[in-house]
């Protein structure tokens, strides 16, 4: 009997083991769980805010970098930053230049510039621009070769059109030696996109321009330069080298070349399209205004990452003006040009 009563007293103690072991493991199963979920929540939230489409709230600091910033579009772009960054996003600013008189024009059209801010790499030398691009985490790339007016070739303009009246001449076009487009916007860009590679940047925006597919059109005539073909040869060169790419190609922009009267962003529809059908419309064109917001919010859209694409607008006041680049890509049939036409020029 005695027997008998300890094994049940046995029995029952190892029950109550068996109970606690199962209580304690649940219990840290639960532990497990919720430490789980939290830091599933907490990576989720990153991510989210790596790609918001117009603020930058992260308490990581994004380093932009600027090249061509002492230009029209790049000048913009720099202000629209700095305006950013003043309203307490978390984001650097880098506007990189190749010359003091790059400087001194960058300072002229935003005075307000802090001299860190501003880098001057000579030539744009691949070792330099290594050196200046370190610690960045996105690259805007908006250099490019400019054609000069070969004044001498008014006077027969002016002759064909106002006495033959022949429609459709236009003057010369020519580009300084080591300028020419080869240089600069093959050249150039490929050397930036290396160094980019080299030091870890993570995204590049490259801004190239329409007429891509077009060797005849004027713009590549301009000089027997082939701008438009040596700018598609270096988009090549960006999408294969496997960083994180966006590039835009915009219609002409507003203001015009000498024309004074300024041309206001947010006040007008945008488009986006690919292979230059935008050419074959009436809306041919973009304040660079509005180009430079897209270029803003590109460093933060998801759906700009990996596409390449058109961009024009609509005549002010026209259609649905635009807000969210996300919301402006989602509405688009394609992201990505086809670049397997035309035949690229060679080095």
């Amino acid at each position: 009997g005695s027997h008998t009563r300890r094994m049940k007293k046995s029995a029952s103690g190892r029950k109550t083991t068996r109970a606690t072991t199962g209580t304690t493991r649940g219990s840290r199963f639960s532990s497990f769980a919720f430490f789980f979920f939290c830091l599933l929540s907490v990576s989720l939230f990153f991510v989210g805010v790596h790609f918001n489409c117009s603020t930058i709230t992260s308490t990581t600091t994004m380093k932009v970098c600027v090249t061509g910033a002492n230009g029209q579009t790049g000048s913009i772009v720099v202000r629209k930053l700095l305006e950013r960054k003043s309203k307490g996003e978390n984001l650097d600013v880098v506007a990189v230049v190749r010359s003091e008189a790059s400087k001194q024009q960058l300072l002229k059209q935003l005075p307000d510039v802090a001299e860190e801010a501003m880098v001057k790499v000579d030539a744009f030398q691949k070792e330099s621009l290594s050196e200046t691009f370190k610690g960045c985490d996105k690259l805007v790339v908006l250099t490019s070769s400019k054609p000069k007016l070969q004044f001498s070739s008014l006077p027969g303009v002016l002759w064909q059109k106002f006495v033959m009246r022949k429609e459709g001449v236009k003057p010369t076009f020519y580009f300084p030696e080591g300028q020419e487009p080869k240089m600069v916007d093959y050249v150039g860009q490929r050397d930036q996109i290396d160094a980019a590679k080299q030091v870890g940047v993570k995204h590049v925006v490259l801004i190239s321009s329409m007429a891509g597919t077009k060797p005849d059109h004027f713009l590549n005539t301009m000089g027997g330069g082939g701008i438009v073909l040596w700018k598609r040869k270096a988009e090549v060169h960006l999408i294969e080298s496997g960083l994180d790419y966006t590039v835009i190609h915009p219609g002409g922009l507003l203001p015009h070349h000498g024309k004074k009267e300024p041309a206001e962003g947010g006040k007008r529809e945008l488009l986006v399209s690919v292979d230059d059908k935008l050419l074959e419309s009436e809306t041919r064109v973009i304040p660079r205004e509005d180009l430079a917001e897209v270029i803003v919010q590109s460093l933060t859209t998801k759906e700009a990452v990996n596409t390449s694409w058109d961009l024009t607008s609509k005549g002010e006041g026209e259609g649905e003006i635009f807000t969210t680049l996300s919301k402006l890509l989602k509405s688009a049939s394609t992201l990505h040009c086809n670049f397997d036409t035309p035949e690229l020029p060679t080095m």
